[in-house]
């Protein structure tokens, strides 16, 4: 049984008597238990966070560039156990292994990337309106954070909450998902290893209703950072306004694609298909409401249901699966669940809509055509391997349907006519649009969400400032 928090650079025996199986998705079965971390317990960690403050004081003042020195040792460290991490991640959330790999190697280029900008501008200097006068304005570290993780991907979004913190001289608190607490205490196994000062990255296990709103709540905490669902940002938002402190949210998602008659169908199927499957769908940025133009319709759907067909679908340990399974068996309800009302709403079934008859957490590669646009499948995240088609005729009209939505994260355009490409891109109302690609969120980009999809965001120069503050000094001598 695994029972500790990583505080203050070392694993504490959690005192809890709260406990939870961890499951392996693939075989259904629990392999280990951890505990949680109780409200009282983490009243506890209380001085641990006001050690975190003091080790912030003192790490403010270290000069970022030496900062991002010791954040780029963890890349080797990363490197050197990247195959007993990346087994973990497979055992515990039940993505393949190939999918795991490519996730720790993104992550490694996220490091390299966010250590890069410890050169970046840190402020500026205004004109001046008055004699003997310098205007400054002045970005400083925000002070101590807290970052909620989501099981889908544990690694790089820890990254994304963890890097930009200790670079620009703040501290952390983290609360990994119950689904992939393990690998998260394995992670801290490598922060204990760096030269990253203790106190600056502390990991408490447990419930969003626990650990969460103690966090949401703490005074001393300044910025709380959460990627998840939007039942749960909008619980942090409104527990974080008793200290009104800074919200940094990446919610949920409901990506449509426009597949115009100008579309290139085999790069709209191959890019569909391939983003769709990744993590057996559980990626918010996964193609969701397919809107394909009556005259193409056929032929896509042909494209489509040959491509969603010939998926291998298993073991993630096995090189030749192309996606694993669903988290946990409430995930694999919920998918089928919205599946079957779909189909008694008048959808056709084209392929799948069942669990598979095996072991663990899996299901079938799904297609629904026809769906209505006020289906809980179009209306909802899906959140699995299923792929819900309408027909449209009019493009403006579609771009209109395309927005109506309260998520707005992602979306996509198929179309080889520049026109269509650059009026979706301004009119659709996304933090994110791709034109005839996948989603790559690339790591020198911005990854944030419209609507109830977010605020704030991360990656780039501007996830990078969401963990300073801004001073301006007017100095007169």
């Amino acid at each position: 049984m695994t029972n500790q928090l990583f505080i203050n650079n070392e694993f504490i025996e959690s005192k809890s008597t709260e406990t939870m199986d961890i499951i392996n998705p693939a075989t259904g079965k629990a392999f280990d238990t951890i505990t949680f971390a109780t409200k009282e317990e983490v009243n506890e960690v209380n001085e641990a966070i006001e050690k975190s403050k003091h080790a912030q004081l003192e790490w403010e003042r270290v000069p970022q560039p030496t900062r991002a020195e010791h954040v780029k040792l963890l890349i080797p460290l990363l490197e050197k156990n990247r195959e007993d991490i990346a087994q973990l991640y497979v055992k515990e959330q039940g993505k393949t292994l190939a999918q795991a790999y490519g996730e720790i190697d993104k992550s490694i280029t996220f490091i390299d990337y966010m250590t890069s900008l410890s050169m970046s501008d840190k402020g500026s200097v205004l004109q001046n309106s008055v004699k003997n006068e310098t205007i400054q304005i002045t970005k400083k570290p925000i002070g101590v954070t807290a970052g909620i993780v989501p099981w889908n991907a544990p690694i790089l979004v820890l990254m994304r909450k963890v890097i930009p913190a200790i670079v620009t001289g703040c501290s952390i608190v983290i609360k990994p998902s119950e689904e992939t607490t393990l690998l998260t205490l394995r992670l801290a196994e490598l922060f204990r290893a760096s030269t990253i000062p203790a106190g600056l990255i502390q990991i408490v296990p447990g419930t969003g209703e626990t650990v969460g709103t103690q966090l949401a709540t703490h005074k001393d905490i300044q910025l709380i950072s959460l990627t998840g669902s939007m039942r749960a940002g909008k619980s942090v938002y409104e527990h974080a306004a008793q200290t009104v402190k800074k919200v940094n949210l990446e919610l949920g998602g409901n990506a449509p694609v426009l597949i115009t008659p100008y579309a290139d169908l085999d790069k709209a199927v191959n890019y569909i298909v391939e983003a769709r499957i990744n993590n057996a769908g559980q990626v918010c940025t996964c193609p969701e409401r397919i809107f394909v133009h009556e005259n193409v319709h056929d032929a896509f759907l042909e494209k489509v249901t040959h491509k969603m067909t010939n998926l291998s679908v298993g073991d993630p340990f096995n090189d030749d699966t192309d996606y694993g399974t669903i988290i946990n068996q409430k995930q694999l309800d919920s998918i089928h669940d919205k599946v079957k009302v779909a189909v008694n709403n008048g959808a056709t079934l084209v392929i799948g809509g069942n669990k598979l008859d095996r072991e663990g957490y899996f299901y079938e590669p799904t297609i629904l055509d026809h769906v209505k646009k006020d289906d809980r499948v179009f209306k909802e995240e899906i959140f699995g391997p299923v792929l819900a088609i309408t027909t449209y005729c009019d493009f403006y009209q579609v771009i209109k349907d395309a927005n109506d939505t309260n998520a707005g994260l992602s979306s996509y355009i198929f179309s080889e006519n520049l026109q269509e490409v650059m009026t979706a891109n301004e009119r659709l109302k996304f933090g994110e649009v791709y034109a005839n690609c996948e989603a790559e969120e690339v790591v020198n980009g911005y990854h944030a969400g419209w609507r109830e999809s977010g605020s704030g965001g991360a990656d780039g120069i501007h996830g990078f400032e969401e963990y300073y503050n801004t001073t301006v000094s007017y100095i007169r001598y």
